[in-house]
């Protein structure tokens, strides 16, 4: 197993009345389980807001957490910190929405690519072995070499992505989580980088976390799928299992919406209790309990 995910959660405090009285939390994650296997693509999917991009951050331990394990490669993460967190990072990188805003437009696509390598400073000490890696990725994300020298600006979006993923794979990763990774690209643009996270897999043997709201893209790419809603896992199952046969509500209206591309007016509230907890349905296949 390469990710185990025990009870994660992530609350944030939010303040009520006079000098904060009556303070509340906002569950953002509430009792996560989740299992990731080598070489598996999970997607985790939801509205927005459902607490999706939260559990991400805090699998990389970008925020500290209220509960729970973090489980990689049989050594809980969630018991590190400080320097001790340090050497788990380079296993696990991520790549974001909006390649514009997440390269810095000050940097040359070299520099981007070198600063990657701060954690793997004893593999690449020189400036000729850190310039042979840059050169290698970005070739691996299909981009010419001689793009060293341009900055982010000169590049379209699908190209900004490539560096994105290009930079994110400096480190030699396990595990790449993808936050709606191309989700701003135009559809054309979409299905190249799909092909390529796929070359990508197979190269270097990486594990996918995908994170969209695109069901589309997700059927295509997807081992299985876990369905976020308020917080909370509420189904997990094979990609297929959860197209033909979805058994959650928020699941089936969640399927309705992408295939009528309209909302749906919920004509009541889908409640879920603080006790509910995933059950086996069999084939792979969970549910939350109502």
């Amino acid at each position: 197993m390469l990710l185990e995910l025990k009870n994660i959660k992530k609350y944030f405090p939010v303040k009520k009345g006079f000098l904060g009285r009556g303070q509340t939390f906002v569950r953002a994650v509430d009792g996560v389980d989740l299992a990731i296997q080598e070489g598996e693509n999970v997607s985790l999917v939801g509205e927005s807001g459902c607490g999706k991009t939260t559990l991400a951050r805090s699998i990389l331990r970008l925020m500290p957490l209220d509960g729970g394990q973090i489980i990689f490669k049989g050594e809980d993460l969630s018991r590190l910190s400080g320097r001790r967190i340090i050497p788990y990072r380079k296993h696990m990188q991520m790549v974001f929405q909006d390649p514009f805003s997440s390269l810095d437009p000050r940097f040359t696509v070299r520099r981007l690519l070198q600063e990657a390598l701060t954690l793997e400073k004893e593999q690449y000490k020189t400036k000729g072995s850190q310039e042979e890696r840059a050169a290698y990725l970005l070739s691996a994300v299909q981009l010419k070499g001689d793009m060293l020298s341009r900055y982010p600006h000169e590049f379209s979006g699908g190209e900004r992505q490539r560096v994105a993923i290009a930079r994110a794979l400096m480190l030699n990763p396990q595990l790449l989580i993808l936050d709606e990774a191309v989700s701003s690209l135009d559809v054309i643009v979409q299905k190249q980088i799909i092909h390529l996270l796929g070359d990508l897999q197979r190269q270097f043997r990486l594990t996918y976390l995908f994170i969209s709201h695109n069901l589309k893209i997700i059927r295509k790419i997807s081992h299985k799928i876990a369905v976020m809603y308020q917080g909370k896992i509420v189904e997990l199952a094979p990609t297929e299992e959860i197209f033909n046969n979805p058994l959650h509500p928020y699941t089936r209206e969640l399927l309705s919406a992408a295939v009528e591309y309209k909302a749906i007016a919920r004509e009541e509230a889908i409640l879920i209790s603080d006790h509910s907890r995933l059950i086996d349905k069999g084939n792979g296949h969970f549910v939350l309990s109502e």
